[in-house]
């Protein structure tokens, strides 16, 4: 988003973007020097603690953050902080409501069960997206607007296999910590890839919810 951000704020304006990976980090500043975006600084920090200056941003922007964390709530309330009077804040977040493949595939469905469980030992709310207007609202937010949306994943889209993805990255946890066997999920793994592989196969996004508000 970075790129997109600095060229709607323009050459007078100023984007400062945040994550907590030091790999994220570096990542992001070879995209910002490679597009050579002056008006973008990248710094690392926790988007729960950012440390930067309170209410200096008119606008705070975040998104697939609250998806992926516990206590999301301490998040928005850092974003709202750092938001000026009468500033803007916005979210584009995730909800796994819509998130499946048709037909149907069991291995699919195994696989989302163990993610589930995975997610909630962690303290992570898979369906966090559907209550973001409220948190911004309970923050203090006024002026709330809701936009839902979804899409599909066509043979060849990057994100046809996204589920897959996200189980090759817990992949090691999961198996450590007592969530599935090595062999099941090898098996369940690779049936859902060859469910994927078939172009007569639907596979929709997860329900993007995107709400933006104002701080009175």
């Amino acid at each position: 988003m970075l790129d997109l951000l600095s060229e709607r704020v323009g050459p007078g304006g100023t984007v400062v973007g945040l994550d907590k990976s030091k790999e994220f980090v570096a990542s992001a500043r070879k995209f910002v020097a490679a597009r050579q975006l002056a008006n973008v600084e990248v710094v690392q920090g926790d988007a729960k603690a950012t440390n930067l200056p309170r209410e200096s941003f008119d606008v705070v922007f975040s998104r697939l953050v609250l998806v992926n964390i516990p206590e999301p709530e301490q998040v928005v309330e850092e974003m709202v902080s750092l938001l000026r009077p009468g500033g803007v804040i916005a979210s584009h977040e995730a909800d796994y409501l819509s998130h499946m493949c048709d037909p149907p595939c069991p291995a699919w469905d195994r696989l989302f069960e163990i993610f589930q469980a995975y997610s909630r030992a962690k303290g992570v709310d898979l369906f966090v997206g559907r209550r973001t207007h409220r948190m911004l609202r309970d923050a203090g937010i006024v002026e709330l607007q809701v936009n839902p949306v979804t899409h599909v994943y066509p043979p060849g889209h990057h994100r046809r296999s996204i589920f897959l993805d996200f189980i090759q990255n817990i992949r090691d946890v999961a198996i450590r910590e007592g969530f599935v066997k090595e062999g099941e999920l090898s098996a369940l793994m690779q049936d859902l890839r060859s469910h994927l592989d078939n172009s007569n196969t639907l596979v929709v996004s997860h329900l993007f919810f995107q709400v933006w508000g104002r701080k009175p």
